[in-house]
């Protein structure tokens, strides 16, 4: 565990709370009314890296290389957003803050969202990509690595990596990652309570979308990686706060890392609030990036 929250994170969350932004997103995710979009990269980000942008299956996927000191690491990162809203100004900013830090190539991929498409469509773009991927930077580190959403979906496609017998990442790193779109940890509720980003309700809506039909099994591993089977891993490192809603799962994945004596590298941020790495302001933002640049080298 951590240091105590910030002076900023405790103001952030108090303004998140007041506005009551997880009932403004709750609204938007029965209704569906995010944007399809994705948010392009900033100038401030162009300004300081190489930008290069290619299709697969018909949508867009980016290229950041650092125009010095480039590791021999290369990161797909995968954003949030309940798969049914896209990339973000906010997403971008951590890429950029991500790359200072690491000098790694990241590679940022519009994937399929629901509901005009399902988790089907977004393991098949997964799969072409990573084939591309691998292709050029086989000789690589490779690591997946995605906040909330985005973060269940790096480790469901590892699972099914490993189910094929394909060639894993070296390494994935979660943030405030959606491990359960069955939303059925009993500790749920009293986590809702703290929570100023997510609801159940609105969560079920867009897990619903994603899923398919009303039939879908959502404790299937690649739309709910915590039910998997975490035997022949890679490493894995998760950062979470206690005021998450989505928090009782990534202790349920450190107890089921624990049990597959799987390498494993947890951080427990107290009383932060879902998705704070990406608010990259933040103390405990630059904190876990910090851990980052530390654990990828």
């Amino acid at each position: 565990m951590t240091r105590h929250i910030s002076i900023e994170s405790k103001i952030a969350y108090q303004l998140l709370k007041f506005i009551n932004f997880s009932k403004i997103v709750e609204v938007k995710m029965l209704k569906d009314t995010f944007n399809k979009s994705p948010a392009l990269p900033g100038y401030s980000l162009c300004n300081k890296v190489e930008v290069h942008s290619f299709q697969t299956l018909g949508r867009s996927v980016w290229e950041i290389t650092p125009k010095t000191a480039n590791s021999s690491t290369t990161i797909l990162f995968l954003h949030g957003g309940a798969y049914i809203s896209n990339l973000t100004k906010m997403h971008w900013k951590f890429v950029e803050k991500l790359i200072e830090c690491t000098s790694a190539t990241v590679y940022v991929p519009d994937y399929p969202l629901a509901p005009e498409y399902i988790w089907k469509d977004t393991y098949m773009f997964l799969d072409e990509l990573y084939t591309l991927l691998l292709e050029k930077h086989g000789e690589r580190n490779i690591v997946f690595m995605g906040d909330s959403a985005g973060g269940g979906l790096a480790l469901g496609f590892t699972l099914k990596l490993r189910d094929e017998s394909k060639r894993l990442p070296d390494h994935v790193v979660l943030f405030s990652a959606w491990l359960d779109l069955s939303l059925s940890n009993p500790e749920l509720e009293q986590y809702e309570k703290r929570d100023v980003m997510l609801t159940v309700k609105g969560l079920k809506a867009a897990a619903q979308r994603y899923a398919g039909n009303e039939d879908a099994n959502l404790k299937d591993p690649r739309l709910s990686p915590i039910y998997g089977d975490f035997s022949n891993l890679c490493q894995i490192t998760v950062f979470t706060g206690t005021n998450d809603l989505l928090h009782p799962d990534s202790k349920k994945l450190r107890e089921v890392c624990e049990v597959h004596n799987l390498p494993l590298n947890y951080f427990e941020y107290p009383t932060m609030f879902h998705d704070w790495v990406i608010f990259t302001f933040l103390p405990e933002s630059k904190d876990a990036l910090k851990k980052i640049r530390k654990i990828l080298r």
